[in-house]
């Protein structure tokens, strides 16, 4: 069995690691109350049809979680090629939104490149079976040509709005395995829209915690990620169970249309400052075993101090003399860093972490609020 003490030193080779652990922590079982409901309506479209949706908006394409358009018009020009030759073209799927339109989840490619080629954007390429089309805009095919290929029908498979929630979310991670995968936060963005998730984009461009997180980490929308952790384990910190995942879910959900208030966006900003001023621009990176930081902001340890510095006197932790190395000497002698290895999101290791820390801001002289949650000495098992 693999040591958490080399699983930590995989966690922390990358943002890959810390996308995998959620998708691990994502197949656990859902634990939804009430009916489990996916609801599915199949619609067969011609392309005539899917076109004239898409330019009156009945079906969006600039869908803010979705890669940007990057087929090349050879590529393209095989697909076309291939609605011609009556070749089996896979299912597009789309989700309802609340005023009734239907934003693409999986096949944006296939339907901007048909939007693409009926305006006449580009003329075909490198097809290799039929050559009389090679070269061809749509309005230079041969009108049998323009017929067969505007009513040649695909189907589409639509996620209503009486899905739950969480089944939707599940729904969006499992149809992007296999392409452009998208993070957890990624399909946040797109199922929970809102006035919430709106406000926590906002907050997750503020410049001292973008720092933190590098280039890459501000492409895949971990600033936003670390603020929904932050508020959803403050407000729910003492009925936390895990999948981590499916709780920052429900909390999104819940908050969808009340935004970020004033006050919360300025504790998270004086967290974040707090932090970054006493323990350092790495203030959230953990070492491998061989001492090197990899620029990845350790999630489980962000959640753990921010935690404590949102229920302490940050002023006492600004001024206090000492503190400044309190998290690398924690994880270097191992008491931190047991709890950030494997099943980071069990609640006693939730718990567990903040504990840690807690605990030694107050040997410190500073009290810290969550210990009177998470408690000062580990619950029985």
């Amino acid at each position: 069995m693999q040591s958490d003490e080399s699983s930590l030193a995989e966690e922390v080779g990358g943002d890959q690691y810390y996308d995998d652990l959620e998708k691990a922590e994502a197949s656990v079982p859902l634990d939804l109350e009430g009916e489990r409901k996916l609801v599915t309506q199949p619609y067969d479209y011609s392309i005539r049809q899917l076109v004239g949706e898409i330019e009156s908006g009945g079906i969006r394409l600039d869908v803010e979680y979705q890669r940007k358009y990057v087929w090349d018009d050879g590529k393209a020009s095989r697909l076309i090629e291939s609605l011609l030759l009556n070749v089996p073209i896979p299912v597009v799927y789309v989700a309802e939104d609340e005023d009734f339109s239907f934003e693409v989840i999986d096949g944006l490619q296939r339907l901007t490149t048909l939007r693409r080629y009926l305006a006449d954007e580009f003329a075909l390429t490198g097809v290799t079976v039929l050559e009389e089309i090679r070269g061809k805009r749509y309005s230079e095919l041969a009108p049998r040509d323009q017929r067969r290929l505007s009513n040649r029908t695909i189907r589409c498979i639509a996620i209503t709005m009486d899905s739950h929630p969480d089944i939707k979310f599940d729904v969006f991670e499992r149809l992007n395995t296999n392409v452009a995968v998208l993070t957890a936060q990624e399909i946040r963005n797109c199922v929970y829209r809102g006035d919430f998730n709106e406000s926590l984009k906002r907050l997750g461009e503020y410049g001292p915690l973008n720092d933190l997180v590098g280039s890459s980490g501000r492409r895949r929308m971990v600033p936003a990620e670390l603020v929904l952790r932050f508020f959803s384990l403050l407000d729910g910190l003492d009925s936390y169970r895990p999948p981590l995942s499916q709780f920052v879910n429900r909390y999104m959900r819940e908050r969808r249309h009340r935004p970020l208030s004033v006050d919360e966006i300025a504790l998270f900003k004086s967290c974040v400052d707090t932090a970054v001023s006493r323990f350092g621009p790495k203030a959230f990176q953990v070492p491998d075993r061989n001492g090197v930081m990899h620029n990845t902001v350790h999630k489980a340890l962000f959640d753990a101090v921010m935690i404590c510095l949102a229920t302490c006197d940050r002023t006492a932790v600004a001024c206090l003399d000492g503190i400044d190395a309190l998290i690398s000497d924690l994880i270097a002698h191992g008491e931190l860093r047991d709890t950030l290895g494997r099943a980071t999101a069990d609640r006693k290791r939730v718990f567990a972490r903040i504990r840690v820390v807690g605990l030694a801001f107050e040997a410190l002289g500073i009290d810290v609020g969550a210990l009177d949650v998470v408690g000062r000495a580990p619950a029985d098992k």
